[in-house]
């Protein structure tokens, strides 16, 4: 798995994850896009509000309701199930980093075509274009599970927030 986090690491923004610091919604959690000094929406976005508690916690159970992480993207935010180690992470990179908005394995990365323009990786990383940004999601939930059916559902639900 690290290997394949490694890989993927090369094909994606660099950049160190900040979450951004944007509006309240009426949940109290901050939106995904935040207010620019001009008025107009900012490119950043804050990885952990792009999910609610009722979407993972399903997946994974018990959690401790998302934090920012490091790893590949602007901004990244894990959920983790601290008795069984179940996570589902997710990234998202910078503007421009699936400019074409489609994903191109980098070389050296191998990857399985899945459906919408999906890219599988090993670990259970479904990598994905939103847009202009090269994205990623991670659901780990041991063997036998559906990881990668459930990460499609996640991919339709983040498209539509980034």
């Amino acid at each position: 798995m690290i290997v394949s986090l490694a890989l993927a690491a090369s094909a994606c923004d660099s950049s160190p994850a900040a979450p951004a610091s944007g509006n309240k919604d009426s949940g109290g959690r901050s939106s995904a896009a935040g207010t620019s000094a001009g008025g107009g929406e900012s490119t950043e976005i804050d990885a952990c509000t792009l999910l609610k508690p009722d979407e993972v916690t399903p997946i994974i159970g018990r959690n401790d309701g998302g934090r920012p992480t490091s790893g590949v993207g602007d901004s990244v935010c894990g959920w983790e199930n601290p008795d069984t180690y179940h996570s589902v992470t997710v990234s998202v990179g910078g503007p421009g980093t699936a400019a074409s908005g489609e994903i191109k394995d980098e070389p050296g990365v191998v990857s399985e075509p899945g459906p919408d323009g999906i890219r599988f990786l090993g670990g259970g990383i479904a990598r994905f274009a939103a847009g202009d940004r090269d994205c990623q999601v991670q659901v780990v939930t041991g063997p036998g599970g559906d990881d990668r059916s459930t990460a499609v559902k996640l991919v339709g639900l983040l498209r539509d927030r980034i």
